[in-house]
């Protein structure tokens, strides 16, 4: 929110709250608290605080706070709403840049085993 916007956030509450005072020192305090949260979270913020707690007066921290928290739960629901990410592939690995030696050398380890397990009388 930029100061304006703070300044118009504080007469809204204004008029719900007269303890809230609308002057200069408040609209700074305020502005600095607010200053990382959007305008329609901040007055999500204060309808919820004035639901949840009619007899306490808004304060700049309290209303910062449950804004982010309001603001985490957005983005954790639409992460949930959005599939996974592919797993990447690096388009330079070894056996992408070498098919022809993974290959020898997967049929090596294979014969290998092959050979221990016989040593072994498991085959």
């Amino acid at each position: 929110m930029d100061h304006k916007q703070t300044i118009a956030m504080l007469t809204w509450i204004n008029q719900v709250d007269p303890r809230v005072m609308l002057n200069e020192a408040n609209v700074d305090v305020w502005a600095y608290a607010m200053s990382n949260v959007a305008p329609d979270i901040a007055k999500q913020a204060v309808l919820e605080h004035y639901k949840a707690n009619e007899n306490i007066a808004a304060s700049p921290g309290a209303i910062s706070k449950r804004a982010q928290n309001i603001k985490n739960s957005r983005e954790a629901k639409q992460a949930a709403l959005e599939p996974p990410a592919p797993p990447f592939k690096h388009p330079m690995s070894w056996r992408a840049r070498n098919p022809q030696e993974w290959d020898r050398l997967m049929e090596q380890g294979r014969q290998e085993r092959i050979a221990d397990l016989k040593a072994r009388g498991r085959l």
